[in-house]
């Protein structure tokens, strides 16, 4: 019995035991399996963001592309072309990594859509869609934040799709399969009411009322002395500042700066009452900047949106195919030290050979501008110009049109110089005045030409008769203009004219390519109250006239409007009904080194009398301004810029008389010619400021030649599956 019972106890253990390892292995081989699981997990991981870092690699070149390119043939990321590829340094990055499993392909570029989806890692790159615009509604959920809410925007979504495989000895592979946009939008810089590519100052004696988006690509300083008001967004790619810029030598005032917010009310940059108790219990009172600790949160709830600035993201917005602006910040030099490369935009064509110079072009500070020169130089408005009026410095002017291939690019002889077909009007539209005074026996008077005060200078003036160039445009007779076909005005006009002064050197020395005209001259515009608008561009939606040049502008008397107060306003045309008909208010810019405004009683024997003597009238302008400005302390002492409130120029004491402009305010360089700073005696008293943002301007009624920024978003990411990814390959091929 004993020995029987021993024999059951062992039989009892040996039960137990293989149980229990029974127990052991099941758990190890669980344990086993969600290791190995683990491991697969790890690695389909990698191969996400392998597909991930294909597609992100992808919106960088693309964004390097498209920031100086205007055309976008729809086969451009084609194979023929120019596709998405695997860059030689995102491959020897993971090449260089111990612990990758990434598999590296052999082909980086394809050649043919054959090659499509034969490697186990690649990027494809879609069609490029024709575009649309959209307007984006700061009242939809969503677009509060976005910065180019309540702008109308040209936008593309361009599409790519990615797989990346992980490869492992033991674990096999893994792919992952992704797709993603790249959304490109381009904003018009006459879509803003104000647009400063320079550091923005504004600050108004009197209320000002600003309607329409601002933005700044800089610093900005907001003062008033009385109300300064902003009824719609406000973007700064820099600091929110209140006060006077540091090299403006000027003192600062404590008016009220209101901003709307998200419901429509005007909230002061000021703590006071229109702040919540919980807002003003989180500042401890003051003006709000952005040097304050908590100035992301509180901008956001005060202005809900409205007002962003650099800590919010917001980043310059720089015309395409212009280089970023730097400021000079070494004023006490009385050099010029910034970078003024939007200067270009209103420059002469440059010879052939010259837009072969290398693509890299470094600034005074090391900072490298990689601009394509081809894209360049197509945004010059002497580029595009339909019709080019040439100033000699002995006073002959001519007239001429580029000849231009089939993608509208100029045509260039054997010495590089652009091809012209010349054009002879039958009317005087540009006479030359030579500056010339005589002594009347009381004193000189001036017979032609004109003084400029602010300048200090006697000019030799262009005066263009912009009603004669409305009747020979409208007249469309081939007659009228040399008699050929090719010379009849619906074989050139564009809206675009250009006119050309001489540089002062045969070429720029300047890292930033700038060449100004000659010192000593100037270009005035009279008769302007009707614009040319011919019926016969309307169909190529061209509206309107943007007039440019590389000089001087003044503008006598009402330009694009007809002069009367009672109709129209700061904001809408003289006649909705009629606007952009031939004989009517049409979309307008003017273009210059710098602008003045002349009023309907300007005369230029008044030009050198005292301020007493040139007194103003009334006047009224449509049209959108692009010009320079002098910086506050640019000239190498503590000088005001003028401000956004005296952008514009004036040489007479207005009175109390009102100037309306309706348009849109761009300040995008440095002024080259018209270089003397703001704030001398004798020069003028402000006017009644009646300025506005153009309505039908955000209703895409642009002037032509309007330059555009570009912005830039990731939109629409997913992982897909990989028949989904098949079927995406097949729709690609077939657009290409």
């Amino acid at each position: 019995m004993r020995n029987k019972k021993q024999g059951s106890g062992i039989f009892l253990v040996i039960i137990i035991a293989s149980a229990l390892g029974i127990g052991i292995y099941s758990v190890l081989s669980l344990v086993g399996g969600e290791f190995q699981r683990n491991k697969k997990a790890a690695l389909f991981n990698e191969a996400k963001h392998g597909a991930e870092t294909l597609l992100q690699a992808s919106l960088a070149d693309l964004k390097g592309r498209f920031d100086n390119q205007t055309a976008f043939p729809i086969d451009a990321l084609s194979p023929a072309k120019n596709p998405l590829s695997i860059s030689d340094e995102l491959a020897d990055i993971y090449a260089a990594a111990l612990n990758t499993n990434l598999v590296i392909p052999q082909k980086r570029k394809y050649s043919s859509t054959s090659d499509f989806n034969t490697e186990a890692t690649e990027v494809i790159g879609g069609q490029m869609p024709p575009g649309k615009w959209r307007y984006i509604d700061p009242r939809v959920p969503g677009n509060e934040f976005d910065e180019l809410a309540g702008t109308r925007v040209f936008e593309r979504n361009i599409e790519m799709i990615s797989k990346a495989t992980a490869s492992h000895p033991i674990l096999g592979e893994s792919t992952a399969y992704a797709r993603q946009y790249l959304q490109v939008r381009d904003a018009p810089l006459f879509a803003y009411a104000i647009f400063y590519n320079l550091p923005m100052e504004i600050a108004p004696g009197p209320t000002m009322i600003v309607d329409g988006n601002v933005h700044s690509n800089s610093d900005s300083w907001f003062q008033s002395n009385s109300n300064l008001n902003f009824t719609s967004k406000v973007t700064i790619a820099g600091d929110f500042n209140h006060g006077r810029h540091p090299q403006s030598g000027q003192g600062s005032s404590n008016g009220a700066v209101r901003i709307v917010d998200g419901s429509g009310d005007l909230v002061n940059m000021r703590e006071d009452s229109s702040w919540h108790s919980d807002q003003r219990n989180s500042f401890g009172g003051g003006w709000l900047t952005s040097a304050a600790d908590n100035f992301y949160d509180l901008a956001n709830q005060l202005w809900g949106g409205n007002l962003q600035a650099g800590e919010h993201g917001i980043l310059p917005q720089n015309p395409v195919g212009v280089a970023e602006y730097i400021e000079d910040t070494i004023p006490s030099t009385g050099a010029k030290e910034s970078f003024n490369s939007g200067y270009e935009l209103i420059q002469p064509p440059v010879l052939r050979d010259e837009l072969a110079i290398p693509s890299e072009a470094t600034d005074p500070d090391g900072h490298v501008a990689a601009v394509a020169r081809n894209e360049v130089e197509q945004q010059k408005y002497a580029y595009k110009a339909g019709l080019t009026i040439m100033v000699e410095d002995d006073g002959d002017v001519e007239y001429f049109t580029y000849e231009r291939d089939a993608e509208n690019k100029l045509r260039y002889d054997g010495d590089g110089k652009p091809l012209k077909r010349v054009l002879v009007p039958s009317d005087n539209i540009a006479v030359f005045e030579e500056f010339n005074e005589v002594d009347s026996g009381s004193g000189d008077v001036i017979v032609s030409g004109m003084h400029d005060k602010r300048q200090a200078r006697d000019l030799d003036m262009v005066e263009l008769d912009v009603n004669k160039l409305k009747n020979l445009v409208h007249g469309n007779s081939k007659n009228e203009w040399g008699g050929d076909n090719d010379q009849r005005p619906d074989r050139w006009w564009n809206g675009i004219v250009y006119v050309e002064f001489e540089t002062q050197n045969a070429t720029s020395t300047r890292p930033d390519r700038v060449n100004p005209a000659k010192v000593g001259y100037g270009l005035k515009l009279i008769n302007g109250e009707v614009i040319p608008n011919p019926s016969f561009a309307h169909s190529d939606d061209t509206y309107g006239m943007s007039l440019a040049t590389n000089q001087m502008m003044y503008v006598e008397g009402h330009y694009n409007s007809d002069g009367d107060f009672n109709t129209g306003s700061p904001t809408s045309p003289d006649d909705p009904s009629n606007f952009a008909k031939e004989g009517h208010e049409a979309p307008a810019a003017l273009i210059a080194d710098s602008l003045t405004f002349l009023s309907e009683d300007w005369d230029d024997e008044d030009s050198n009398d005292s301020l007493n003597s040139r007194r103003a009238t009334h006047t009224e302008v449509s049209a959108a301004v692009l010009t320079g400005n002098v910086p506050s302390g640019e000239t190498g002492s503590n000088r005001y810029s003028g401000g956004v409130e005296n952008f514009p120029r004036f040489l007479e004491t207005w009175s109390s008389r009102d100037l309306r402009i309706r348009g849109s305010m761009v300040a995008l360089f440095e002024s080259e010619v018209g270089t003397r700073a703001w704030g001398y005696g004798d020069v003028y008293g402000a006017p009644r400021r009646q300025w506005g943002f153009h309505e039908k301007f955000a209703e895409g009624f642009l002037p032509p030649g309007t330059p555009n920024t570009r912005r830039y978003r990731a939109v629409d990411f997913e992982l897909i599956d990989r028949e989904t990814y098949l079927s995406h390959v097949e729709r690609i091929k077939s657009y290409f």
